[in-house]
């Protein structure tokens, strides 16, 4: 027996029911059978004694189905009048409504983006025209791989089959090495390949399947008196206390110029010191990503390392703002490259004080979220010979510190302000008219347009490597056509989230050596859907 819900639907809903809606959630089952009379006696004979429930079942299965296979809108007293009444839907009808609400709405702002992009002919002074016919389609890669190439596929597709690589250059082994990390197959069997014969140079740049015992054989291996260069990524499984203490042991490495040691999230202040006692004359010393490091170590680097001339420190959190000062401000004279992503203890003070300390020439302050405009200028004022500048994501640099920028450091090559949404288009142009840039970074930054692109297009034509306008959307598409055409030596352009692209651009540029990152999909292919420009060469 059915009961009735103790809350009754009041009597105006009763009587007017286009006026007012219920949600599905809130409407009564006795009411819902009220208003159909087959439910009713759908439930008559399933109630019924006497009867099996499975034939019920199926009669009232089949007289249904009977009713929706012969449907006409007329008769249908629920169809939809309102985003309200689609609730009283069946799923599939309201999955229907809601997906065409969300393609008209994603066709709607579509639009409003290209007019908020549109810029008209007075305003934006830039005549241009595809250069190329547009119905020719993107451009095909004509490069022929190398033989080189095809033989290192059949190496590594068979590295664990390979016995020895003795005898190989260095060079060779490394980039055998770098396609093998590539594929996830450097496992402990296949590391001792690299290792053999005493080589000079030795990078891995995924060692995350790598076993302690095996890290540290491998280490004891290849820790000669011939070694300039060390470069281990993802290393932290395998490099424990026993692996560094197999490093130190070899000896003075006298000859070792380079040390990398990414990820290793098991290395601590007494290992690293250990290691670097012996190896005196290091000039290169990236530890990025190593969460154990703290004050300890750092402030050893200078009686350690005395002729460091680039320090990698990027999100080592746990080195204090007192360790930085300590080493950031003189103590390592020939420093010229410094890498501090992602340490909150950066601050507009140290970050001056460095411009006075050291020749600086290269330096990243990405994601140190307190750097600002004071920064950026002591820092400008006391470096003019500046050549590379990361400040990504560094939300309180403003157009100040940019024009400090531009007015200081003329000689500036790479210069990436990724998501400092408060710097305009007009300084980041005073910096790109120099004409030294090779490298801007200006992604998510929505105030940049015609400025930045003709100015790129003028002053860079012949320098300009690599441009990542990303989801920056009131750059004209004339302006970009421009620029592709006048850079000659531009390689690469990032084009995510930019709306306002068209094929005019996409096909109708003369550079044949630009690369577009961030075009659209061309399903037009035999087999699936592949970015149009993603793989141009």
């Amino acid at each position: 027996m059915v009961k009735a819900s103790k809350r009754s639907r009041p009597e105006s809903a009763e009587a007017e029911p286009s006026e007012v809606v219920e949600p599905e959630n809130k409407r009564s089952r006795a009411a819902r059978r009220q208003a159909q009379p087959e439910v009713q006696q759908d439930v008559v004979e399933v109630q019924a004694p006497g009867r099996d429930r499975r034939e019920v079942m199926a009669d009232v299965a089949r007289r249904r189905a009977a009713h929706f296979a012969n449907y006409a809108a007329e008769e249908d007293e629920t169809a939809p009048m309102s985003g309200k009444e689609a609730r009283t839907l069946g799923p599939w009808s309201s999955a229907r409504q809601l997906v065409e609400a969300r393609s008209a709405a994603v066709a709607a702002r579509q639009e409003k983006i290209l007019d908020a992009s549109r810029v008209s002919p007075g305003k934006a002074a830039v005549s241009w025209k595809p250069s190329r016919d547009v119905k020719l389609g993107s451009r095909l890669p004509t490069r022929v791989r190398p033989l080189f190439e095809l033989c290192a596929d059949v190496l590594v597709e068979y590295i664990e089959d390979v016995e020895s690589l003795l005898g190989l250059p260095d060079s060779i082994k490394n980039r055998l090495s770098a396609a093998v990390c590539q594929q996830r197959k450097l496992s402990n069997e296949v590391v001792h390949l690299f290792s053999e014969g005493q080589p000079a140079e030795v990078v891995l740049t995924n060692c995350a399947a790598l076993e302690p015992d095996a890290m540290a054989l491998f280490l004891r291996d290849v820790a000669t008196p011939r070694l300039e260069r060390l470069e281990l990524t993802f290393c932290g499984r395998g490099l424990t206390d026993s692996a560094a203490d197999a490093l130190a042991a070899a000896g003075p490495l006298v000859q070792l110029r380079e040390l990398t040691l990414r990820g290793a999230y098991r290395l601590n202040d007494a290992s690293l010191c250990k290691i670097l006692r012996n190896m005196p004359n290091l000039q290169v010393l990236r530890l990025p990503q190593n969460s154990l490091l703290t004050e300890d170590s750092i402030k050893q680097l200078p009686s350690l390392v005395p002729l460091l001339r680039e320090l990698d420190l990027s999100e080592c959190r746990g080195v204090s703002g007192s360790a930085l000062q300590a080493i950031l401000t003189g103590a390592l004279p020939a420093l010229e490259c410094v890498l501090l992503t992602g340490i909150p203890e950066v601050s507009n003070s140290l970050l001056a004080e460095m411009g006075l300390g050291l020749p600086l020439r290269h330096i990243s302050v990405a994601k140190c979220t307190a750097i600002g405009d004071e920064g950026l200028r002591g820092l400008a004022a006391a470096s003019p010979q500046l050549l590379t500048l990361r400040a990504d994501q560094c939300t309180k640099i403003t157009d100040d510190g940019v024009v400090a920028l531009a007015e200081s450091c003329k000689e500036l090559q790479v210069l990436s302000l990724h998501g400092c949404s408060k710097v305009s288009d007009e300084a980041v142009a005073a910096v790109a008219l120099h004409g030294s840039l090779h490298s801007l970074i200006v992604n998510s930054i929505p105030g940049i347009g015609l400025s930045t692109i003709k100015a790129l297009a003028t002053a860079t034509r012949d320098r300009l490597e690599e441009l990542d306008i990303s989801w920056c959307r009131n750059v004209p598409l004339e302006a970009l056509g421009m620029l592709a055409d006048n850079c000659v030596a531009l390689k690469k352009l990032h084009i995510w989230g930019c709306s306002q692209i068209t094929e005019d651009f996409l096909y109708g540029h003369s550079n044949d050596a630009l690369q577009i990152l961030g075009g659209k999909l061309d399903t037009t292919g035999p087999d699936t859907a592949k970015a149009v420009l993603t793989a141009e060469q």
